[in-house]
């Protein structure tokens, strides 16, 4: 009896940190008090970079902190989304969970991102660290 609870909860533990992959045009924009960058404007010369948290049920309710070039830029829930437009060259992109009781550290990525080019990021749990990874979304 005392196996068979023990892997019941095993399972529904792992089960609550399941993920899966926000297609971009059904994740919702971040709410404008939860961006602390001001590139959100198009700008000429300008590299647009694009945020998606996964959705599912990983941390509900906790955010994951974007960090671009070691600054906060957003915090997303699941399923949300974020738009920058950098200047081209290149930047650090990382995610991190706002849970102090998360161990999860920091991932960061660098990117060199050229003028009037889209780029498409993908903020994903894995294992036991926050990534950032790129990705193209499905109707590129």
């Amino acid at each position: 009896m005392k196996n068979t609870l023990l892997a019941l909860s095993v399972l529904i533990s792992a089960g609550g940190c399941a993920t899966v992959t926000a297609p971009i045009n059904n994740a919702r924009s971040v709410p404008m008090e939860r961006v602390f960058r001001a590139d959100a404007l198009p700008l000429a010369n300008s590299a647009r970079a694009v945020f998606v948290r996964d959705a599912g049920s990983s941390g509900p309710g906790v955010y994951q902190h974007l960090y671009i070039d070691g600054k906060k830029a957003a915090s997303l829930n699941p399923g949300e989304k974020v738009e920058f437009m950098l200047t081209p060259g290149k930047h650090v992109f990382g995610a991190a969970p706002t849970d102090p009781f998360d161990m999860r550290s920091l991932n960061a990525i660098d990117q060199d991102l050229k003028a009037d080019k889209s780029y498409f990021y993908r903020i994903q749990m894995d294992g036991d660290s926050s990534r950032t990874a790129r990705f193209i979304p499905d109707y590129q």
